[in-house]
């Protein structure tokens, strides 16, 4: 989103006086004050003062000017620490203003001392500050008080030229000339500066609004110079990254060693493929793509990485359409000989002149018959499942409630023990599912368990993700582990580590998570044992598929 592209009523020019544009011009202003009235108590104490300044009357002369400093340096102290400046406020301090500087002159000589200048300042001042009638009225104010000085001298002091009559009246043209002059140039001014307001008001919100989006995009966004620090990453990039701890001038090697192989990868040839990599154990699949990002100052590179669980998901629904169409094919092409071969297989262990190694043989094939009949009941299970029904479900109750009914199905003693903190602890899934994705890890937590200890042992963990952002629930087992190179097939279908297993119950287990909008991962336990996690979504931010 760019400025360019959005469209804007034009704004109205109101030519009200807001605090905001005359701040500024109003504190220098009152440091002019402050610098002039200094000067003029300062000249005071020079040396033949007298005759330049307060020729008059050198007592009121002192005393006004010892006044303009006092009010001048009170003033610029209250400006510089009010909330709020009012046209009242600027009146009062220009009139401040004409009156002392006037009675100044007056006890300099009148209208024919250099003092009588100093009202245009005050008067443009006035013009600039305040727009309107009320500027108008502070040049009409110094017209009055030069008119009146000259009358004043001339029928109470001594007899002046009628020259001096119209220099004080070319003063009071000036007064009103600089006045509108300089209220013409405020407006325009205040015009400027008001649309200028309103645009950076505008970029400043578009700033603010193009900041946002890029933080709430589900896709990462990371920016890095040529050196590869990080520039600039948003929330989804954190996230996807397991949220490190510090991001500000961290290289991007630092961070992610293997997004950082990537990126090289790609700076060297531009057409290499790109596949996906996990950013954390637990964390989804991630996929990265970089685009040239050129500047003033190099060639930096923009990273955008995906979360491949959607588009992972949609392909397991596509595949588990392909599945259901070609299992519904075969089921009876393949059950119906297996049904025969067990049957016929039962009918010759039933015969009394059956020898043992004829026996053995027959119940081979029975087992056999069995476990081909379970992988066609599996896959039969992932092409006929309903679709997911997620609600909100108390994880703190409903668990402990369904490990004790697991417990009493099983044939022998199991200990398992079951946390779940904090006990109000919701999560968004289908029950029925999730039943099933439990039963299924922790009948092989419980069985890998007393091979290793000759104990079924297990410990299930509920809590937050360390962002704070996803439930989650852990079943820990006291077996022997994975091992490293298994740990990629884990979740493949028809991958298995023994014998009679069909190698297809983590992988439906994976399958229902993702469609509920969860994950689950395998996570290596130190102590170990095996911990499968599943990951939630957020109970209040889900997303349809």
């Amino acid at each position: 989103m760019s400025a360019n592209t959005a469209s804007y009523d034009k704004p109205e020019l109101k030519m009200e006086l807001y605090p905001a544009q005359t701040w500024h011009p109003l504190k220098v202003y009152a440091c002019y004050r402050l610098v002039l009235a200094l000067i003029l108590l300062g000249a005071y104490f020079l040396p033949y003062s007298a005759s330049l300044l307060g020729q008059h009357d050198h007592a009121l002369y002192f005393v006004s000017s010892l006044c303009y400093a006092i009010i001048a340096i009170v003033s610029l102290y209250f400006i510089n620490r009010a909330n709020e400046i009012t046209n009242i406020t600027i009146f009062a301090v220009i009139f401040i203003d004409i009156v002392l500087i006037t009675v100044m002159a007056h006890a300099s000589g009148g209208v024919t001392s250099n003092l009588v200048i100093l009202l245009v300042v005050a008067v443009a001042a006035g013009g600039i500050l305040i727009v309107g009638q009320v500027g108008t009225l502070i040049a009409a104010i110094a017209t009055i008080a030069v008119i009146y000085e000259q009358i004043y001298f001339s029928y109470f002091v001594h007899a002046i030229p009628s020259t001096q009559y119209i220099q004080a009246g070319l003063l009071g043209i000036a007064f009103f000339g600089t006045s509108l002059v300089c209220q013409l140039l405020s407006k325009r001014l205040q015009a400027s500066e008001l649309l200028a307001h309103q645009h950076a008001t505008d970029l400043r919100t578009l700033e603010q609004l193009n900041h946002h989006i890029i933080q709430r995009m589900r896709t990462g966004i990371i920016a890095i110079d040529d050196q590869q620090h990080i520039r600039m990453m948003n929330e989804s990039a954190w996230r996807l990254l397991d949220m490190p701890h510090e991001t500000k001038n961290q290289t991007l090697e630092k961070i992610s060693p293997e997004l950082s192989e990537k990126t090289n990868a790609w700076r060297s040839d531009r057409d290499s493929q790109n596949k996906g990599f996990k950013g954390s154990l637990t964390g989804p699949e991630i996929t990265a793509s970089f685009t040239e990002l050129k500047e003033d100052s190099g060639n930096g590179i923009l990273i955008f990485l995906d979360d491949n669980t959607r588009v992972t998901q949609q392909a397991q629904q596509l595949k588990l359409a392909s599945l259901g169409r070609l299992t519904a094919g075969i089921a009876h092409e393949i059950r119906n000989p297996l049904g025969a071969i067990s049957h016929a297989a039962q009918l010759l262990q039933e015969s009394p002149s059956m020898e043992a190694p004829d026996q053995r043989l027959t119940q081979i094939i029975q087992n056999h018959s069995v476990r081909m009949n379970e992988i066609i009941e599996n896959v039969l299970q992932l092409s006929r499942r309903k679709p997911a029904l997620p609600r909100l479900l108390n994880i703190g109750e409903w668990l402990p409630k369904f490990m004790e009914d697991f417990q009493v199905s099983l044939s022998e003693t199991a200990y398992i023990s079951c946390k779940v903190e904090p006990q109000d602890l919701q999560v968004r899934i289908d029950p029925s599912q999730l039943s099933q994705i439990i039963t299924n890890l922790s009948e092989n937590g419980l069985r890998y368990s007393k091979k290793l200890t000759d104990k079924m042992q297990l410990d299930l963990v509920c809590g937050w993700t360390e962002d704070g952002q996803h439930p989650y629930v852990d079943i820990i087992d006291k077996g022997p582990g994975v091992q490293q190179e298994q740990v990629e097939h884990l979740f493949e279908p028809f991958f298995t580590s023994e014998s009679t297993g069909t190698g297809l119950g983590l992988y439906i287990a994976r399958e229902l998570c993702e469609s509920n909008q969860a994950r689950l991962n395998y996570i290596p336990v130190p102590t170990g044992g095996s911990c499968f996690r599943i990951t939630f979504a957020h109970p209040g931010r889900i997303i349809a598929i």
